[in-house]
Parts: C-alpha cells; sequence; structure tokens
C-alpha cells in the first residue's frame, strides 16, 4: 500500500503547469510526460487524488463517499498496473431490500448459480428480467464507444423506451443508478446509462486493498518530484499562476484540472451544477451479510439509498475482527446531511435487526459535488480543451461524471496541448 505522495518544491517556471492533482490533472500530466513534457502539478490539498482519496480513521479505511473502480475502464488501465493496484471484487449482481425482505437480483452469465434466485425474486416481472439480458447482450456487442451514440434523451426515458416496467424502474433502476449518478431521478444522458451499464456487464466492480485512495496514488507515482502539494491557486493566466501567498510560476502552458467549483472561479465561468452525496461509516462486530454485493433501497423510502460492507470486499480496509459499513443517500437527502447517519441507523435496524443497535458511527462524509448533472446531448458535444485566451481545462465536468471521464478528459487535454505545440 503506498503511503501520502511526497511534496516536491515550487518550481519557478514549467513548460506545462496543471492546477489540480485530481484524476484528471494526473492523467494530463502523466500523458505529457509519457510524450516528453516537462511538466508540474500545483494542488491545493495535502495529497493527490481530489475527490479519490481514503482517510484512516483508527484503523478504517475510509473512502471520502462510497466509491468502486470498474474494471471495464480501460483509460485506468494505461496508467495503472492491475497487478500492482490489488483490486478485490464484488459479487456480480444487487441485494434489493424490499417488501421487509432482502432479495438477490444477480448476474446468471457470470455467476449462473444466481439464476434460480433471480428469477424468483419478487423484483420486476419475468419479462424485465428477459430485457435486462437483451439489454446486456445487445450492449456488449456493441463498442464502448457506440454506447454514447443513440436519442438524446435521459436515462429514465430510455428504461421506459426499452419497454422496462415502472415497478421494476422504481425497485431496482432507482437504487442501482442512483448510486451510480447519485440521482435516483435518472437525468443523466441515455448513452452514459448504456456505457457504464456495459462496463458493468464486461467486467467486475472492485475496491483497491487500502481504499479508492490508491488508484490516485498509483496513477501519481511515476510524478514524484513533479507535484507540489498545500499549494492553493489564486490567479491563473496563459502564461502562468499566482499562488494565495503571493508567489508565482511562470509557463508556457497552464492546464486547469480543479474541481468544477473552483476551476470556475480562476476562470472566471459559470459553476458547473453536481450532483451530492453523503456516506455514513460504520463499524461493527460482524457483516449484516454474508454476501459481497451491494444492497439497494428497494422500497424507495430512504434515506439510505445503497450500502456496501467495504471490509467483505477488501479485507484491509477494516481491523480484523470488525466490519466496515457504507450507507450512502442522495438527491434531497445529500442535500439536507446532517441527521442523515442517525436516520440511516434507523432504517438499517429495520434491514437487518438488532445487530445494527452494536454498530459504531465513525465519520460521515457530504460531498457536494460529487458528480457533474449532465443533461441529453451533453456528452456527445464535449466543451473545447484549450480556450480561446489559450489556457485548457480538464475535468470530469467537461466530459462526464465517472473515473474514466475524468482520466479521458485529462488525456483529451494532453492531446490537444501536444497537438498545439506542433503547430508552426
Amino acid at each position: 500500500m503506498l503511503r501520502p505522495f511526497e511534496s516536491a518544491p515550487l518550481p519557478q517556471q514549467a513548460p506545462v503547469l496543471v492546477v489540480g492533482a485530481g484524476l484528471a490533472g494526473l492523467s494530463c500530466a502523466r500523458h505529457l510526460q509519457a510524450a516528453g513534457v516537462k511538466v508540474h502539478v500545483i494542488e491545493a490539498a495535502d495529497d493527490v487524488g481530489g475527490r479519490v482519496r481514503t482517510d484512516d480513521v483508527r484503523g478504517f479505511r475510509l473512502d471520502r463517499g462510497f466509491q468502486v473502480l470498474l474494471t471495464a475502464y480501460d483509460a485506468v488501465w494505461q496508467l495503472v498496473d492491475r497487478s500492482g493496484l490489488d483490486v478485490h471484487a464484488f459479487e456480480p449482481g444487487s441485494l434489493i431490500h424490499f417488501n421487509g425482505q432482502l432479495h438477490e437480483l444477480g448476474d446468471p452469465f457470470r455467476r449462473p448459480a444466481a439464476a434460480l434466485a433471480s428469477l424468483r425474486a419478487p423484483v420486476g416481472s419475468l419479462s424485465d428480467k428477459m430485457k435486462v439480458a437483451s439489454l446486456r447482450r445487445r450492449l456488449l456487442a456493441m463498442s464502448a464507444e457506440a454506447c454514447f451514440s443513440g436519442p438524446e434523451r435521459t436515462t429514465l426515458e430510455e428504461l421506459r423506451a426499452e419497454g422496462f416496467t415502472d415497478g421494476f424502474i422504481d425497485t431496482f433502476f432507482r437504487g442501482f443508478l442512483g448510486g451510480v449518478f447519485l440521482d435516483r431521478e435518472l437525468r443523466a444522458p441515455a448513452g452514459l446509462f448504456r456505457y457504464l451499464f456495459r462496463c458493468f456487464a464486461e467486467g467486475d466492480a472492485v475496491i483497491p486493498r487500502g481504499g479508492m485512495g490508491q488508484l490516485s496514488a498509483h496513477i501519481a507515482l511515476p510524478l514524484a518530484g513533479r507535484i507540489t502539494l498545500s499549494a492553493p491557486v489564486a490567479d491563473v493566466r496563459p502564461d502562468g499562476v499566482t499562488l494565495a501567498d503571493g508567489s508565482t510560476v511562470s509557463a508556457g502552458r497552464v492546464v486547469v484540472a480543479a474541481d468544477g467549483a473552483a476551476a470556475a472561479t480562476l476562470l472566471g465561468e459559470p459553476a458547473p451544477a453536481f450532483n451530492a452525496t453523503v456516506t455514513a461509516w460504520f463499524a461493527a462486530p460482524k457483516p449484516p451479510s454474508s454476501r459481497r454485493m451491494l444492497v439497494l433501497d428497494g422500497d424507495g423510502t430512504g434515506p439510505v439509498n445503497h450500502l456496501a460492507v467495504t471490509s467483505s470486499i477488501a479485507p484491509e480496509l477494516a481491523p480484523a475482527g470488525s466490519a466496515l459499513i457504507a450507507a450512502s443517500g442522495v438527491n434531497e437527502t445529500a442535500e439536507h446531511p446532517s441527521a442523515f447517519a442517525t436516520e440511516a441507523r434507523s432504517q438499517l435496524h429495520r434491514w437487518f435487526g438488532p445487530q445494527v443497535e452494536q454498530w459504531e458511527h465513525l465519520q460521515t462524509h457530504h460531498i457536494p459535488r460529487a458528480l457533474p448533472q449532465l443533461g441529453p446531448g451533453s456528452i456527445t458535444r464535449p466543451q473545447q480543451a484549450i480556450r480561446e485566451d489559450g489556457v485548457a481545462v480538464a475535468g470530469d465536468f467537461r466530459d462526464y461524471g465517472a473515473i474514466q471521464g475524468a482520466i479521458v478528459s485529462g488525456r483529451r487535454v494532453a492531446e490537444a496541448v501536444l497537438a498545439a505545440a506542433s503547430q508552426p
């Protein structure tokens, strides 16, 4: 497991200066580095990763909001050695709490033993389940890029056009995709739904040993000596930046890869809208379920939309003899998070019974800018990588909200910077 990143001295000048060491900034810097460009990264926080970080609380490894990595994200493995990252997979499928019981909706294609339980589960009709299989087969026959093409409509409109019943949408898709998009209203572009559904079907949902922050650390590792931490930027110009302490760094090119709100402030642009999430972390004497599956709220009563026993996926996330549980909420719950842990415990008592009384609340993470809000058509018309003033901009809010989206955005901006440099 990699340690926190060591900060490098701030240079006076850099051929390319990247502001922000989140996934988009790290990706941009890595691709520029691979092309032989001397790049330097400046980060306001005390470690790399942006929203993809992990905190240690008494030996429990808490990601900043519940997150997973999909092995089908090909852009990730261009930057990280999978064996070195040491990932641990969820079982394919979900447990859905509906009408007072937990029901399994598995993936019979990758886990045939789940077929009978899934067919018997009172979640959707047989026709709904056959439509899931048909959609899976059709999307896997397409390229990942082709998934983004198609009618410009919301995910909810796409699901209804596919013929899924409202009951199945409410009991399964709102919980599952509500956790993916952080929005139970399912307003994300249909193309993003198709792409992510294909990713879930093609590969595994995993957590690295040591938590999701290890992904950021592994991407940053080759940039050792080229990242300055705890250095907030106050002003950006095409030829350099001024830090909050008044120091300056000149640059041949500046890339702003800060989060959407910070980038908007630096660039004088309107701030993008984001979906929020809240996650309460609990320590328990034992896991509430023996299954390594995500648990979804099929009743839609909230406040918990989805729950994961992360230590059942990656045992190193909790001390020996303890379980680590992440309970997450979205939409209105995430906008008003103060009572979430208390209300979540009450809901989970209904799910798992008296054992919940023994759970210890470790911490609550409220992430107000967790994923960018995107509407139909936004992904097929990404914003220009380099503005008219010459400043380049990278971030998931410029492409699409996912780990893959942030890394692809960084790569796209690096390619634009290289192309501009090659022009006479």
